[in-house]
């Protein structure tokens, strides 16, 4: 199901077409960096789809009470979060989502705490929409990253600091967050009236025996402070319908956001994203379990085929499909590692810098995609570092 090989070249895809150098794929580079799986969406979804399109009517949609029936009984099931149809508001993809956000509860001038090195549009919605950002850098201590909670209190007490976004699962460094952990962030957050924003895209692509927790479950007042945002997108291989779904409980929350999304004109749902979130929540439960899986086994080849060099360090990855390989080993620069990867080894790549300042020297591998590619790019990063 997932080992077959596809050249997607000049089919409009961000990844193999817009962000790659002319002639780089043709000379053999393969990309493992934009955010989506090399993975056919599920069966299921196709059929779906297909079916919607023979129909031939590509009308005005709504997020109906079908549609959330669905997105409702899915959280239900697979990570034991009960929502009421009205939190659901369903919007053009998350990035979409916290743009809104941030028009929503912040005025310009106001604070947004993020925590670096973080999947590089929070910075960018951030400071596009004249907002300034709030720095709370992960620590990397005893194996792996962990909150600066004292940092996140002083920060979050300062009178213009009012929204967080938090990401969980984290990306790019593969944190799965505990109950303890999320407690606490949402306790500060909550004392010092700071809006949470939680992006839990990837809250389906996790590793063997690793549970992630909705922020909503840990506590009902924390709850009461937060926005949600999930999709279809990255479980199931469907980021380019645009469709996120964002779980607001507080009315209150609920209405400022609403309200910002009316004033940005944003009114309708991509018409294909009906049915194709309907089949994915109802239909491919399986698919999940099958994929992770497979990645699992992926990022287990890459940990044992990399733990024969000492100038990698292999991040351990508790969730998404997304590896983060310190390689400041190499002793390269930033631009000299992206020409390195790109054009000696074939791998073209997120450079770890576009997260932060705690990215240089790292870079984000994404391993959704068939294990015969992967091997090979990995063989051939070892095989170039050894002339280094």
């Amino acid at each position: 199901m997932f080992d077959k090989v596809f050249n997607r070249k000049n089919s409009g895809s961000y990844k193999w077409d817009t962000i790659v150098s002319d002639g780089l794929i043709e000379k053999g580079a393969y990309p493992f960096s934009v955010a989506d799986m090399e993975f056919q969406a599920p069966p299921e979804v196709r059929k779906a789809l297909s079916s919607f399109c023979e129909n031939g009517f590509f009308c005005y949609t709504s997020s109906d009470e079908a549609y959330r029936d669905c997105v409702r009984e899915f959280l239900l099931r697979r990570h034991s979060f009960e929502i009421e149809n009205d939190w659901i508001t369903t919007v053009g993809g998350v990035v979409f989502a916290i743009n809104t956000a941030i028009r929503a509860f912040t005025q310009k001038g106001d604070k947004v705490i993020i925590q670096t090195p973080v999947y590089y549009p929070f910075s960018t919605s951030i400071l596009n929409n004249g907002r300034v950002i709030a720095d709370n850098p992960l620590q990397f201590t005893d194996g792996e990253y962990r909150m600066n909670f004292e940092e996140l209190q002083k920060i979050a007490s300062e009178d213009d600091v009012k929204l967080m976004l938090l990401c969980s699962p984290h990306n790019p460094v593969g944190r799965v967050w505990t109950k303890a952990e999320l407690q606490k962030v949402g306790e500060i957050c909550l004392k010092n009236n700071v809006v949470l924003l939680s992006d839990e895209i990837h809250f389906d692509i996790l590793r063997k025996n690793v549970e992630h927790t909705v922020i909503n479950n840990v506590d009902p007042q924390i709850a009461q402070n937060t926005v949600i945002c999930t999709a279809v997108s990255k479980t199931f291989n469907l980021a380019g319908l645009g469709t996120s779904n964002i779980i607001i409980k507080n009315k209150e929350l609920r209405d400022k956001f609403q309200a910002q999304l009316s004033a940005d004109g944003y009114s309708s749902i991509n018409c294909v994203s009906r049915p194709a979130t309907i089949a994915a929540y109802t239909k491919c439960d399986y698919w999940i379990d099958k994929v992770n899986e497979y990645i699992d086994s992926n990022i287990e080849m890459v940990e044992r085929m990399l733990g024969a060099t000492d100038k990698i360090k292999v991040h351990k990855c508790q969730g998404t499909y997304l590896m983060w390989l310190d390689m400041n080993g190499l002793s390269m620069t930033d631009s000299e590692l992206d020409e390195f990867l790109n054009n000696k080894c074939g791998i073209i790549q997120d450079p770890g810098h576009w997260f932060g300042e705690g990215g240089k020297g790292f870079t984000r591998l994404n391993v959704a995609c068939p294990k015969a590619v992967l091997k090979k790019a990995i063989e051939t990063l070892i095989s170039q570092i050894e002339r280094v």
